[in-house]
């Protein structure tokens, strides 16, 4: 199916849920996890069916559940993929990236050289991380 603009706040929260425990689920194991934040079954439940009919969640495999089988679901696109596509329906696209980690460092208030020396050095932070993490990928 396809998947709406954007997610209400209730999928939105579950679906952060879902990002941190990077593990595929039942619905009953969510609505277990879930109970202390105040979720009910019948709410949880249906807000599932309805991220899995909108394409936000996948099955990744069935769970024996006493007499029946539970589906055991996943998210179907990173944290990461579904805010940068909320982000570019608004208009932010790659050529915003010097200004949305100038926004993330806080220093959108300073002079624009300041500004873009603190970009850069987190710019060149990353992509060393990322090179390392390439190298350490490359010796396996």
């Amino acid at each position: 199916m396809k998947k709406r603009d954007g997610l209400t706040a209730r999928e939105e929260n579950l679906m952060n849920f879902l990002w941190e425990a990077r593990e595929p689920m039942t619905a009953g194991e969510m609505a277990e996890k879930l109970e202390a934040d105040g979720w009910n079954t019948v709410t949880l439940f249906k807000t599932v069916q309805n991220l899995t009919e909108e394409g936000y969640l996948n099955v990744a495999g069935l769970e024996k559940n006493k007499k029946s089988y539970a589906r055991k679901l996943f998210p179907a696109l990173t944290k990461e993929e579904y805010y940068a596509g909320i982000m570019m329906k608004h208009g932010i696209d790659s050529r915003s990236i010097a200004d949305i980690t100038a926004a993330f460092l806080g220093v959108t208030d300073k002079n624009s050289r300041e500004r873009d020396e603190k970009v850069i050095a987190k710019l060149e932070e990353i992509i060393g991380t990322l090179r390392s993490t390439g190298d350490e990928k490359d010796a396996d």
